[in-house]
């Protein structure tokens, strides 16, 4: 899993600090909404909004949170439906997909209603501990012959007896349709892009279906970015070029040797509290998944209106971001060495942008005065073992490995001691071309052999390994290590 982007001490303290209980409101009067592309329909209460899907949540369909649920925490309650797509469930095995859906959770079942359309009733209540916290849980699965739709109902424990009510409700008006589904979304999009010659036309497509209620669309040639936010905000166009400018500075240093296959999918969402109940971690203000090559971050400002400032947090995690998922694209998804991924990510951090190009990368001046504290130098580890590290470990000691790794690249990359010397100056490219080739290679034998998670980890390990001797092969590396302290010691940028 790649790792996460952290929010700044400052912002991060203003979150905690305001990440406080809020009202969900009265009732308000249900509606029965259909979704004919789904084959149901069902009572939605009109304080709900649609949520947008996490691409990896298995199974489900849709999310609803209340309208005024707090923006800078998880939503206290949210409807979901799910469908399993196998025949003919029973209470068990309904139980035992909860279990892989919900941590620890705890069910009992309870009274439920009649069998209807042909699907039978399960229903279930419980709760489950997620980031230290109880949830409770309302489950209501309609099992029919060939899967089971499952409605599920979860709030923080102490909202449950009055979000009961509005969870029974729900799961008792679903109405099932026979017949083909109609798709009138997946036809206005097929006529939109039918109209474009951007590339990824099915894979835009299946994006922009599931999008929720509010969410716009901006294509690029080599990206899609979906925004949460007002309609005619400048956010999405401004981060559109800056994303660009940032893939062009990596494509011109490090540049693909096949064309790129994959669509960069970009995803902003509207303010904190949609962030953390898509997935995202409350440290962060964006993060990589390269499961499904999405980047993810929000709007971290405290006023979203107009334009976002060049140098805000939500622009440098973007081109940390975008560093993650290019090198993703590029080396046949090979997984680099932590310190690799995670400094160069942090150099581009740093991107200056003006006319659609990166003019300069400006350096991180945080991040190299942290360096230069004596406590701090004291406990950093030797090169030698940083660029060794596995990624637990990496992140296990982020707060010395993140600046570390980063200086490393810069005083690689525009330090005149590096620049004097090749075998210094062409590291980062030297590491990133071999790693891609031994990559490919191994990545042949796991097809011939068959793939497997141990495999698999030992053939990252060797090409990690073979990358790692072919970027230092000339290179001593204390010698090295002497110049980089002593390049941080005196670096004003």
């Amino acid at each position: 899993m790649s790792a996460r982007h952290l929010l700044p001490l400052p912002l991060l303290a203003l979150a905690l600090a305001t990440a406080v209980g809020a009202t969900l409101g009265p009732p308000a009067v249900d509606r029965v909404e259909k979704f004919p592309a789904l084959g149901f329909g069902f009572a939605r209460s009109a304080r709900l909004e649609a949520r947008q899907v996490p691409p990896d949540a298995a199974d489900m369909l849709l999310i609803f949170a209340p309208k005024d649920a707090p923006e800078d925490r998880s939503a206290p309650s949210t409807q979901r439906v799910y469908r399993i797509s196998a025949p003919d469930l029973d209470e068990v095995e309904v139980r035992e997909w909860a279990r892989g859906v919900f941590p620890k959770v705890d069910l009992r079942a309870e009274r439920s209603v009649r069998t209807r359309y042909g699907r039978k009733p399960v229903r279930l209540a419980g709760a489950y501990v997620t980031d230290g916290r109880q949830r409770s849980l309302f489950m209501h699965a309609w099992v029919g012959p060939a899967d089971a739709v499952v409605f599920v109902g979860e709030c923080e424990a102490e909202l449950y007896r009055r979000e009961r009510r509005a969870f029974e409700r729900a799961a008792d008006s679903f109405k099932f349709f026979g017949g083909p589904p109609a798709d009138e979304d997946r036809e206005r999009w097929e006529k939109r892009y039918r109209r474009t010659e951007l590339p990824f036309e099915a894979e835009r497509i299946d994006l922009c279906v599931k999008l929720a209620d509010g969410w716009t669309v901006t294509d690029t040639r080599s990206t899609i970015i979906l925004f949460h936010g007002p309609r005619h905000s400048p956010v999405p166009a401004q981060l559109a070029g800056g994303l660009s400018a940032v893939r062009s500075a990596l494509g011109a240093s490090l540049p693909a040797d096949e064309q790129i296959s994959s669509l960069a999918v970009v995803r902003i969402c509207r303010d904190r509290g949609e962030y953390l109940t898509y997935g995202g971690s409350p440290a962060t203000v964006g993060y990589f998944n390269p499961s499904v090559g999405e980047l993810v971050l929000y709007d971290a400002r405290t006023e979203r209106e107009g334009a976002i400032p060049l140098d805000h947090p939500t622009a440098r995690t973007l081109y940390h971001e975008v560093c993650h998922q290019y090198l993703h694209q590029v080396m046949s998804a090979a997984a680099p060495h932590t310190w690799f991924g995670e400094g160069l990510a942090e150099y581009y951090a740093g991107a200056r942008i003006r006319s659609g190009r990166v003019v300069a990368i400006d350096a991180l001046d945080d991040q190299l005065a942290y360096l230069r504290r004596p406590d701090v130098r004291a406990a950093l580890p030797s090169l030698g073992d940083l660029m060794n590290l596995s990624k637990p470990a990496f992140y296990a000691d982020a707060a010395h490995c993140y600046p570390y790794s980063y200086a490393l690249v810069r005083f690689l990359e525009t330090s005149p001691e590096a620049q004097a010397r090749g075998s210094w100056s062409a590291l980062v490219e030297r590491y990133f071309e071999a790693l891609r080739r031994s990559w490919r290679e191994e990545a042949r034998g796991l097809a011939l052999e068959g793939l497997s998670e141990r495999g698999y980890e030992r053939a990252v390990a060797r090409s990690q390994q073979l990358a790692l001797e072919a970027a230092l092969e000339g290179v001593d590396l204390p010698e090295l290590e002497r110049a980089l302290r002593g390049w941080i010691g005196r670096a004003q940028g």
